[in-house]
């Protein structure tokens, strides 16, 4: 077991590089150059760095002592401001889906501790009045262009003995429809190559000796049950379900679906 906090040095200042790249590629190519959906082809960080205070990252540490393999909620209110470097209209409030966030001690050393956690947010790019005509009020009916990434992972490494952080990251993961887009009654899949926070690494360090550690898929599969009770089933490809029906002679019940279960692209 470990107690975090109190750990980070309260005086270090340390700056946090924002990359948003524009849609590579859609479905329905709602993200194409026009006047009536700009919101969507010109994306960029709104700060492409920010300065935070060492203690900001607190956020990410557990709320009392963690063994490895402990998992704890982290306060959105306190995780969106770091999104707001993307863009200001951040949220954890989502409109359909599992919100929310949550973190893994995925190990630990004398010197050294790694987090992993994973957020679920979306963001607010554009807002615009409904014609007159469907209008019921004028204040709460509004059209939104929303941006729905299917995750953020992200990994915290401290230096426990200096309360230095030596590698901080929050990222979509860069697989083909990661993002999907509401923009004014449309809907896309569509795919971002990179939209990445992270920091100059202050402490280059690929050989920890861990004393305790799960292995990196491990935590995040870990962090997937807190959002989907699904994943606790043993999903396996047609083929191999298939072989294993015949050898058990029990039945297979099949999922087809578009797009991934286990986040929120879709």
């Amino acid at each position: 077991m470990v107690d975090l906090n109190n750990v980070l040095k309260k005086t270090v200042t340390l700056q946090v590089h924002a990359h948003w790249d524009p849609i590579a590629d859609a479905t329905y190519d709602l993200h194409q150059d026009s006047p009536e959906n700009i919101e969507l082809f010109d994306l960029s960080p709104n700060e492409p760095i920010r300065e935070y205070k060492n203690e900001a990252f607190n956020v990410f540490l557990p709320p009392s002592t963690a063994a490895v393999g402990d998992v704890w909620e982290l306060d959105l209110n306190k995780v969106i401001p770091f999104l707001s470097q993307f863009h200001t209209g951040a949220t954890g409030e989502l409109r359909h889906g599992e919100k929310g966030a949550f973190a893994c001690l995925r190990a630990l050393s004398t010197d050294y501790a790694d987090i992993t956690f994973r957020i679920h947010a979306e963001f607010t790019l554009a807002t615009r009045p409904k014609p007159e005509s469907k209008r019921h009020n004028d204040d709460d009916y509004m059209d939104l262009a929303r941006f729905i990434p299917s995750q953020f992972a992200g990994r915290l490494l401290m230096n426990l003995k200096t309360g230095v952080i030596c590698d901080f990251s929050l990222a979509l993961p860069p697989r083909n429809s990661n993002v999907d887009i509401n923009d004014f009654g449309y809907a896309d899949m569509v795919f971002v190559p990179r939209m990445k926070l992270h920091i100059t690494s202050t402490e280059a360090r690929d050989d920890i000796d861990w004393e305790s550690s799960l292995t990196s898929e491990e935590a995040r599969k870990r962090l997937e049950l807190k959002f989907y009770k699904f994943a606790e089933i043993d999903w396996l490809p047609l083929v191999d379900a298939v072989e294993k029906v015949t050898a058990t002679q029990r039945p297979m019940h099949a999922v087809i679906s578009w797009g991934p279960l286990d986040d929120e692209s879709c």
